[in-house]
């Protein structure tokens, strides 16, 4: 399976965008002496943004697409700090997408496949791989997807697509920490994969998770149906930080800010300390 070797050249279109403060929201009663709050700044307001976001922490730059009303998902890019917002023609369906932070480079998944996209001289690839419908990517030094309808994990490595052997189960979404273990949500809870073993152990059951991420430290934070938790690395315990419905998408910008998205927009919180 090779690569096509034809360039793609991107074309980018200048959106309208909404940029905002709005009020402090803060956490659940904790034993800490002092209160975390966040402040909460509206990056865009689009409809139905997909579950996967990345950031290239180079530009810190944040990629996430949108439903244009054709059926398949348009990918855009954010640049943070300028709050400029494009739109990044040539991908057919970008419904997942993952940043490898070592090549600086954007990865698309969706059902025509995965797309690799150079930031720096805009250039987009195709990875000649066929019968893919891409559910979830991951880059961790190599591409790792989980494919959709059958919600498997496979690698891609030197032009091959293998089955992860790590991950048996059906999986929605998954990722690795500094440790290079796995862990990994469906409809049955949150799991964990030690490295280089293929057992799964049940860390939680519940709530029910719709999201799943790992900010730059590697540590592991996850999203409910209400609520935003992260996960102790010792104790393997979840602790709620902020009261959030709807949180689909997370990823972190350069200065570990936590960003989500929700059906009707990108947000990102910045923490605050309160006596």
């Amino acid at each position: 399976m090779l690569e096509r070797n034809r360039i793609f050249k991107p074309i980018f279109i200048l959106f309208a965008l909404t940029f905002e403060s709005v009020a402090k929201i803060c956490d659940f009663p904790s034993e800490e002496t002092n209160k975390q709050c966040f402040v909460k700044q509206t990056l865009a307001s689009l409809a139905h943004s997909p579950n996967q976001l990345a950031v290239d922490k180079l530009t810190n730059t944040l990629y996430f697409s949108f439903d244009a009303g054709q059926g398949e998902y348009l990918p855009g890019a954010l640049q943070i700090d300028t709050k400029r917002l494009t739109v990044l023609k040539g991908v057919k369906d970008a419904f997942a997408i993952a940043s490898d932070e070592i090549a600086n480079e954007i990865y698309f998944g969706g059902s025509h496949g995965v797309y690799k996209y150079n930031p720096t001289f805009k250039t987009l690839k195709r990875l000649d791989v066929s019968n893919l419908d891409i559910w979830w990517l991951v880059v961790k030094k190599r591409l790792y997807f989980v494919r959709f309808p059958s919600l498997k994990a496979y690698s891609y490595f030197n032009r091959t697509v293998r089955a992860m052997q790590e991950i048996k189960h059906t999986v929605n979404q998954f990722v690795f920490d500094a440790q290079d273990n796995i862990y990994f949500i469906n409809s049955s809870g949150l799991f964990s994969v030690k490295y280089n073993e293929s057992d799964a152990i049940l860390v939680k059951k519940y709530p029910r998770f719709l999201g799943i991420a790992t900010d730059n430290t590697r540590q592991i934070y996850l999203s409910s149906e209400d609520t935003i938790y992260v996960l102790s690395k010792i104790l393997q315990k979840l602790k709620a930080i902020v009261s959030i419905p709807g949180v689909m998408g997370m990823c972190f910008d350069r200065e570990n800010n936590l960003i989500y998205s929700n059906s009707q927009e990108l947000v990102r919180l910045t923490s605050v300390n309160v006596e």
